[in-house]
């Protein structure tokens, strides 16, 4: 009878040695389990990441059109002008100096010419501001296109002067413009020292028939093509005062 109570007590000591080893090893494994799952998901959420899947780095385009396709991980790519939340937004993607803001993953950029260009891609948040820190990608491509981009024309420019005139004058005498800028001379008359008949000034735009105390200034435009003779004469007799030069400026 003893063996057997002692047999009993052994195997109940056995059991619960087992039961407490057995929910420890449980315990640890739940605890290992639910880390490892916690440290993934906050992983996952700080690293979005942002690939050109094409063209690849260093390819050779020949097209004048190049399309970039882009793609995002662990990162929402949402419609513009959505309300900002965290872990969402769009792409802004640069061909060069020429900029796209897009949920689309596949972006056209047209009329490329022929030479090295670099594209670049950024993950941006809906209020177009970039991630902490931020997510780029960039890459150096080659086209080989036939587009040849229109001549562009110089602009135009203005070269704007204040001439006196009088019997005696022009002041100053000489004044200098570009070939192709629009050259605008105001004349002032000096009343004191003009002959009562007036002042009548010809040059490469409608005639000055100018009066004594008459409204001033009168102002004339033209385009500069040459050196150029602007001449004053008495409008009574037609004879020559002075002579205003507008040079060539090189």
């Amino acid at each position: 009878m003893a063996f057997a109570l002692l047999a009993a007590c052994s195997e109940e000591s056995v059991r619960i040695e087992d039961s407490s080893i057995e929910r420890v090893i449980k315990d640890n494994a739940y605890m290992r389990t639910t880390k490892i799952e916690i440290n993934d998901t906050e992983e996952t959420a700080q690293n979005p990441e942002i690939r050109i899947i094409f063209p690849k780095d260093g390819s050779i385009i020949k097209n004048s059109t190049v399309a970039v396709n882009v793609s995002a991980s662990n990162f929402r790519i949402v419609e513009i002008g959505k309300p900002p939340r965290k872990g969402e937004g769009h792409f802004h993607v640069w061909l060069d100096s020429d900029k796209r803001v897009t949920a689309d993953s596949i972006i056209s950029f047209d009329n490329i010419v022929s030479g090295k260009h670099t594209i670049v891609a950024e993950l941006v948040q809906s209020n177009h501001s970039s991630l902490s820190p931020k997510v780029t990608k960039a890459i150096t491509i080659d086209v080989e296109s036939d587009y040849v981009p229109p001549k562009q024309e110089m602009p135009q420019g203005i070269a704007e002067f204040t001439v006196e005139s009088d019997d005696n004058g022009f002041y100053p005498s000489t004044i200098k413009a570009k070939i192709g800028d629009k050259v605008k001379i105001s004349f002032k008359f000096r009343d004191s020292s003009i002959y009562f008949a007036g002042i009548d000034i010809k040059g490469p735009f409608q005639d000055i028939n100018y009066k004594l105390k008459g409204e001033q200034p009168i102002t004339r435009e033209f385009t500069m093509k040459d050196e150029t003779k602007i001449t004053s004469y008495w409008p009574a007799s037609g004879v020559r005062k002075a002579v205003l030069t507008v040079e060539i400026q090189r």
